[in-house]
């Protein structure tokens, strides 16, 4: 671990001096007094001590990584009496949300509701930082003409549309592409059928279109030979091999001296961040750090020591503090929602026993995973690859992820049944007929019905895609002209589905209202109904239908759980009765004497 700590500078800060010492943790502020009860659940207490815990089983790697990079980059500002200023800091800021054309308050503000990073860990853990190393590397940055040139290949260059198809070996590559010199129009088709690449196949083998010095040097020579409607050989990328289909050669879409400066800025950017980073490469190597937190043996031969930079500690109460700065209000709530749980199995005296527990894992390692010799779920190979997959131990991930689910499936029981009509609409929905669309998805009615009068006066399938790569705000597929996966009957939104099922091919929908977007369909064709009839199907579908009815109706019953409890948040400064939710946004509701990280003013 310690050598892949120098990785992560970049989304670091320096370190407060009061968060090391080499004795003992910091102090409170003189005249506030740290909290020692964080929450009050149904009139039972969570003390401060269970969410640093939590906080710490979370998040206790990546935060020490953050401390020790930082401590070694205040090391290196005091030896070389570099300084980092807080009106650096505050310019820094400006010019950040200047490029975004917003204010200081409302950038901080969007990097804190769509990051969760507050504006105190954007200052410690990315500003400061990165000014910090910009100044102990001292490095003028260089800015080329091939630099620009390939900047402005990667950015704004020619781009070629390709349509995918990926298989395990050259053998099956080339089956298939004898299919499709048979028959052009039949690639989407067995992109779908043939295909490794589920989201690609879903689009009937669409990509974002490709430019260059963005992908494999191999592919990008292929593809920009091509021409449309050509096909390519099976080109080999690492364990797969690919059948390119050129559908539109797009020219670049700015000229290089409307974009020289912005290229300049981003080039200078990227290089100034390689700069930094090599920087701080070297200032690890030349670093003395001992991780002690996390491993046992060392742990008990120092105890309340987390970690050493240079002989200077990072205490385990310091990592727990900083844990809790960073990461309390997520670990609380964790706390708070399994203590919801609790207190309702005990009310209705409900017990989870281990033999809940390995049905629940058998259940789930039958699903998508190989079973054992002995033809049974193989728990055991399940359990470790799941744990490993979310970088958690074995125990841990049956006490957050296993245990939770076997309590709400108890405590929902009763509550669903699957139906013969049920079943049917599945059927429908996995097996049945789908509509092949273009889709522009827009945020309000005025420009929608704007974009509509374009696309009826449009007059090919292209034109459409046009203006979906010009409108539509749904980012994934507006780079590939509007094309989403084929709708099908019964899939969750019957308002798309009942327009895009009276529409025929190459016709246009109306405006059809979802939610809180407007969506415009254009046609292109029908997908065939599966070759599976709905008794060969059955019952695979009685197990989807019966575990997607579970789960609404585990969420309808933690929902309810929520709904009746009384919680106060000192961390967040909320109160919610069981009869009222007070406004989560006052947090001097109730609360006015209580500040942020649970400590009293």
């Amino acid at each position: 671990m310690i050598r892949s700590i120098f990785f992560a500078v970049l989304s670091l800060g320096l370190i407060l001096s009061s968060f090391v010492q080499a004795q003992n943790a910091p102090n409170a502020t003189p005249g506030r007094t740290v909290l020692q009860v964080l929450a009050n659940v149904n009139n039972q207490e969570i003390s401060r001590q269970k969410v640093i815990d939590a906080a710490l089983e979370d998040h206790a790697e990546q935060v020490l990584v953050s401390l020790v990079n930082r401590l070694i980059i205040e090391n290196a500002c005091t030896a070389a009496n570099v300084v980092v200023t807080e009106e650096e800091i505050l310019a820094e800021i400006d010019a950040t949300a200047k490029k975004f054309s917003i204010p200081k308050e409302q950038y901080l503000k969007m990097i804190e509701e769509e990051r969760g990073i507050s504006p105190k860990m954007y200052v410690d853990e990315i500003v400061r930082p990165q000014l910090a190393i910009k100044k102990l590397a001292g490095k003028a940055v260089q800015v080329t003409d091939a630099d620009l040139k390939l900047e402005y290949d990667r950015t704004y260059g020619p781009a070629v549309k390709v349509r995918m198809i990926s298989v395990k070996t050259k053998e099956e590559a080339d089956k298939i592409r004898a299919e499709i010199e048979k028959d052009p129009t039949q690639f989407p088709a067995l992109a779908q059928k043939y295909s490794t690449d589920s989201y690609t196949a879903a689009l009937g083998g669409v990509v974002p279109p490709l430019r260059r010095n963005t992908n494999n040097a191999e592919i990008e020579k292929v593809i920009f030979s091509m021409k449309p409607g050509d096909l390519s050989q099976p080109v080999p990328l690492a364990d797969q091999y690919l059948i390119l289909l050129c559908e539109q050669l797009i020219p670049a879409n700015a000229k290089f001296e409307d974009v020289k400066g912005e290229l300049t800025a981003l080039v200078s950017q990227k290089k100034q961040r390689d700069i930094c980073q090599e920087y701080m490469k070297k200032l690890f190597e030349q670093a003395k750090v001992e991780i002690i937190y996390g491993d046992k043996a060392k742990m008990d031969r120092r105890p309340g020591v987390a970690a050493s930079v240079d002989g200077k500690v990072i205490s385990t109460q310091v990592l727990g503090n900083e844990c809790l700065a960073m990461f309390g209000k997520e670990a609380l709530t964790g706390v708070i929602n399994r203590t919801l749980i609790e207190q309702e199995l005990k009310k209705r005296k409900i017990t989870i026993t281990d033999a809940d527990l390995q049905a629940k894992m058998a259940s789930e390692a039958e699903v998508g995973f190989p079973v054992g010799a002995d033809g049974k779920p193989n728990v055991k190979s399940w359990l470790k690859t799941v744990a490993e997959r979310y970088g958690v131990t074995e125990e841990r991930y049956i006490r957050d992820a296993i245990w939770p689910s076997v309590a709400l499936e108890k405590l929902a029981a009763g509550r669903y049944e699957v139906t013969d009509e049920d079943l049917q609409n599945s059927y429908q929905a996995n097996y049945g007929k789908k509509v092949r669309v273009r889709a522009i998805v827009l945020n309000d009615m005025r420009t929608a019905q704007r974009v509509w009068e374009k696309a009826r006066k449009a007059g090919t399938e292209e034109e459409f895609a046009q203006l979906a790569r010009q409108f539509s705000v749904e980012a994934s597929s507006r780079e590939n002209g509007g094309e989403v996966p084929p709708i099908a009957k019964f899939s969750g939104q019957p308002e798309l589905e009942e327009a895009a099922f009276k529409l025929k091919e190459g016709e246009l929908s109306g405006i059809i209202q979802v939610e809180n977007v407007c969506i415009i369909l254009l046609c292109t064709g029908f997908t065939e109904p599966i070759g599976v009839t709905f008794d060969e199907a059955k019952d695979l579908i009685r197990k989807d239908v019966e575990y997607k009815k579970m789960q609404l109706a585990v969420a309808e019953v933690f929902e309810e759980i929520q709904d009746r409890a009384s919680i106060e948040n000192y961390l967040e400064g909320t109160v919610k009765s069981s009869k009222e939710a007070l406004d989560a946004a006052n947090p001097k509701t109730s609360l006015q004497e209580v500040g942020p990280q649970g400590v009293i003013k």
